[in-house]
């Protein structure tokens, strides 16, 4: 029995009350830590500002009790009469909420929770709003020029960038940092816009001309550099999810060969600051608007990089997502099994954009010069199935389409941007038929008539190096080959002319006098003998395998020389008989399609022709994307920019602009630079001056006498100060190369094979780079994901500070570093080199304690590897860390310093620096 409170002591009672107050409002207190958080997730998708089915909303304690058309939600006091606590608990799928597949369930303790909240009042917080409108989340709303502040410390301001920042600096009471040093800034400039630090006559060039215009005149300077396009090429590359190609053993699966040409196409659009609208236009539709122009369609790739051998279903959610992502700053992939549980994207507005990529497919077009697509073609995006309907997954699934009916091309309503008419394409005949194009026929006849040059060459030389023995089988074989290259290269010919009479005549008649069926008489003829003279080598080939196999051997050889002899009978008297007329050749062609196993997992899917025309669906859909109206395209894109320039984005969910991403801090300055790049024609180099010149990027990244700021905000939400970066895997690698002099320079082709990285000096963005390969160096460094990498991930482990003190590549070039380093010093001696080294490989000077250290260090164990501690790089042939100099190189001491071995261990040591990577 509990006693009455009347029986108790007094202090008992009071004690009581107080514990009594304490459980009440802990449990008072569920409903906003645990249960309002938890009905969000589970339930306001379908009973909030989203939706409300059965007219239920559960956004607020109010609309509990309100109810639907169903009566109540919720009762208080009374959680067994409580419609919400019976469908939460509920055992059989068809009541229990959230429904099956659209939310997890509530286990136990959520449910103990609800109850015993209901149970004791259902207390509501005071003053509880519900959801606001999803349509007037700040990323739906139209973008609007927002009016630059007027701040009181107008003497900070450089441009209007840092007067919106100036401003909450102001509201909070912060004060931003100075600027950096000038020899940082000049540092940090050079790595952040061209991914290289600068030479010694660079910097001091930027260090002479020291005033606001002289830094402008550097900026204009980078920008301008043709490797400013191979920099920021890498950033667009993570965000577009570049991929070479990869797949299992010699089985190609994924991404597309030769992907490379869309790599080169974005270092160059950057590079002549193609607008950044034409650049989303020319990815995902330049196959309509420049169907035969290839330096245009290599833009494409960004569609052909999703190309999966397998599974269509995967290949076309990876292509919805990337776009939404990418472009829009959208999940649209959380709306493929069921409607948005944050944004007010129902299910169909998923397959509404999967219907605009439904046709297309990945083909590679010969370029000029080549005839052979495995060694080089162009990876490009057409649509060859156009009448393919898209049909809405029941639940996601790819096995249960509803086939009731097809879904259009269509776009989220939320957006307010009407999407263009969807106008089908007429292509020219060269975009359907490339073999057209003037250099297809005539390389293929050239290289014909090479491969018979060599063949001739090659069995003259059999001849004269055979032995007596060997001659008479050596000239068979030898003869059949160069008889294969004569019966190929008439073969090439006598299609290539037919192929042009059929283009110049039409369709030949059923009359045989006219020029164009004797053209393709002659074709097939000769195609006729070019068969026969393969089969006459193979069965001389097979001759000579019978002459000298093993005798276990020589029944199957036996068997197979007997069938070609067969075969061969036949294959003479084809190539006598005169070609009906409905015998035909086959065509030379300038495209090969990528091949699919969608049907059969174990061969490749039956080819189809290539459609005369486009369905425009994507022409319309890009249109759509680059509105000057549309809310999100420009936003997504200066927010990447200000992610790479400062290492934090002012939206931080980058790709998730929707409502679980928030509305950021700086919500307003999205607004001005997205206006900003719009209105200056989606100028992306225009969007790097603003943002390198203010003095909001200029800031020093010392919190020195920053106590107070630190205090007011730790997580520099307001932007007072810079934050260190960590610099990324390339460029660590580039500016090591590039110090030593050593960096390869040369721009575009082929990715460098993995197998050749090692000894490569290219620029690391050219490295080849998939799922399956990638460098270790850069991988260490936290390369790029190829499935996605909006922002790179930033890590801390021990694999790196091995990659710097035991590496091959540092070991490599720190003795070139510092020759260069010597040769560059403004002073003979040691004090000037290690002052020079600090400043070129860190970017500052060094400290009295910091120049000391170095100068004993050169001047003792630096200079006497056998009294080096362990942790020291010997200089042994054997150690990695330094390469030994040579004997002569050895005795090059330079004038009033140590020994090059000691210099290149003093530029070893600052390389392990963690200002050597670090982007202060």
């Amino acid at each position: 029995m509990i006693p009455t409170p009347s029986l108790l002591p007094r202090r008992w009672l009071l004690a009581g009350c107080l514990w009594l107050g304490l459980v009440t409002g802990a449990r008072a207190a569920d409903y906003d830590a645990v249960l309002k958080p938890l009905l969000r997730e589970r339930c306001f998708s379908c009973h909030g500002a989203l939706q409300q089915k059965a007219d239920l909303r559960l956004d607020t304690v109010a609309s509990m009790m309100r109810g639907g058309k169903h009566g109540p939600a919720m009762v208080p006091g009374k959680a067994g009469d409580s419609p919400l606590v019976a469908r939460v608990a509920s055992t059989d799928l068809e009541e229990r909420m959230p429904p099956e597949h659209e939310g997890q369930p509530f286990n136990a303790d959520q449910i103990a929770v609800l109850t015993r909240w209901i149970a004791e009042g259902a207390k509501a917080p005071a003053g509880e709003l519900p959801e606001p409108d999803p349509r007037d989340h700040w990323a739906f709303r139209p973008r609007m020029r927002p009016e630059v502040p007027t701040v009181q410390r107008t003497e900070w301001v450089r441009n209007p960038i840092d007067a919106f920042l100036a401003r909450g600096h102001e509201t909070v009471g912060l004060t931003p940092r100075p600027a950096a040093p000038q020899r940082l800034q000049i540092r940090r400039l050079y790595l952040d816009l061209i991914g290289l630090p600068p030479t010694e006559a660079e910097l001091r060039r930027a260090l002479a001309d020291g005033s606001d215009e002289g830094y402008a005149r550097t900026v204009d300077r980078l920008l301008d550099d043709p490797r400013h396009g191979e920099r920021w090429a890498r950033h667009w590359m993570d965000v577009w999810r570049y991929s070479d190609p990869w797949g299992l053993g010699d089985q190609h699966r994924n991404s597309a060969r030769h992907l490379w040409h869309w790599r080169d196409w974005i270092i160059e659009s950057l590079n002549a600051d193609r607008p950044y609208d034409e650049m989303i236009r020319r990815m995902l539709s330049a196959d309509e608007t420049h169907p035969d122009d290839l330096g245009e369609l290599r833009a494409t790739g960004f569609l052909a990089r999703n190309y999966f051998l397998f599974n269509r279903h995967q290949w076309l959610d990876e292509t919805v997502e990337h776009v939404g992502k990418a472009f829009l700053g959208l999940t649209l992939n959380c709306a493929k099994c069921h409607d948005h549980k944050y944004d007010p994207l129902p299910q169909a507005d998923y397959y509404r954009m999967r219907a605009f990529f439904e046709p297309y497919q990945v083909r590679m077009d010969l370029v000029p010069g080549e005839a052979d697509p495995s060694r080089d073609a162009i990876p490009r995006a057409y649509d060859r199935d156009p009448g393919t309907p898209t049909y809405r997954f029941v639940r996601g699934q790819e096995t249960q389409p509803d086939r009731s009916r097809g879904i259009a091309p269509g776009v989220p309503a939320v957006l307010g941007v009407a999407l263009p008419e969807i106008r089908p394409i007429d292509l020219p005949p060269s975009a359907w038929q490339p073999e057209r194009r003037p250099w297809v026929l005539e390389t293929q006849v050239r290289v014909a008539r090479q491969e018979l040059d060599t063949a001739r060459a090659d069995a003259a030389q059999a001849m004269a190096d055979a032995t007596a023995s060997a001659n008479a089988a050596t000239s068979v074989i030898t003869r059949a080959k160069v008889a294969v290259a004569e019966a190929r290269w008439e073969s090439v010919v006598r299609r290539a002319a037919a192929q042009r009479a059929a283009w110049e005549n039409g369709p030949a008649p059923a009359a045989p006098a006219t020029a164009a069926d004797a053209a393709r008489r002659a074709a097939v003829t000769a195609e006729r003998r070019e068969k026969l003279a393969r089969h006459r080598l193979a069965m001389a080939e097979t001759q000579q395998k019978l002459a000298t196999a093993e005798a276990g051997k020589k029944d199957g050889l036996t068997k197979e020389l007997a069938t070609q002899t067969e075969r061969l009978a036949a294959l003479e008297k084809e190539a006598t008989l005169e070609p009906s007329a409905s015998d035909t050749f086959t065509p030379i062609v300038g495209a090969t399609w990528v091949a699919t196993r969608f049907l059969d997992s174990t061969k490749d899917d039956p080819a189809v022709p290539n459609p005369h025309h486009s369905t425009g669906r994507r022409t319309a859909l890009a249109q759509w994307i680059t509105d000057p109206r549309h809310p999100l395209t420009a936003r997504v894109a200066v927010n990447h920019l200000w992610n790479r320039h400062f290492g934090a984005a002012l939206a931080p969910a980058l790709f998730d602009f929707g409502r679980k991403g928030g509305t950021p801090e700086h919500a307003d300055l999205i607004d001005w630079l997205a206006s900003e790049l719009v209105d200056s024609r989606w100028s992306l180099k225009h969007l790097h001056r603003l943002i390198v010149t203010s003095a909001a990027y200029r800031m020093d990244s010392s919190l020195a006498g920053a106590g107070a700021e630190l205090a007011r905000d730790p997580d520099n939400r307001h932007g007072w100060r810079r934050t260190p970066i960590r610099l990324e895997s390339q460029v660590i690698r580039d500016a090591l190369l590039a110090l030593a002099g050593r960096l390869d320079s040369t721009r575009g082709g082929p990715s460098v094979a993995p197998s050749e990285q090692a000894q490569s000096h290219r620029r690391s963005l050219y490295f080849h780079h998939s799922n399956n390969d990638r460098n270790l160096f850069l991988t260490t460094f936290d390369e790029a994901l190829v499935k996605e990498c909006y922002r790179r991930e930033t890590s801390i482990v021990p694999q790196q500070a091995l990659a710097l003190l035991n590496g091959r590549l540092v070991g490599d070039c720190a003795p070139d570093i510092a020759r260069n380093l010597t040769a560059s010093a403004p002073a003979p001696g040691d004090e000037a080199f290690v002052r020079h080294a600090f400043e070129q490989l860190l970017g500052f000077e060094p400290g009295p304690d910091e120049l000391r250290t170095a100068l004993e260090a050169l001047r003792g164990p630096f200079a006497n590897p056998s009294a080096a501690p362990s942790a020291a790089p010997s200089g042994d042939a054997g150690h990695p860390s330094v390469r030994p100099a040579s004997a002569e190189a050895s005795k090059a001491q330079p004038p009033g310093g140590n020994p090059p071995q000691a210099r290149a261990r003093l530029v070893w040591s600052l390389v392990n620096h963690g200002d050597f990577v670090t982007l202060r």
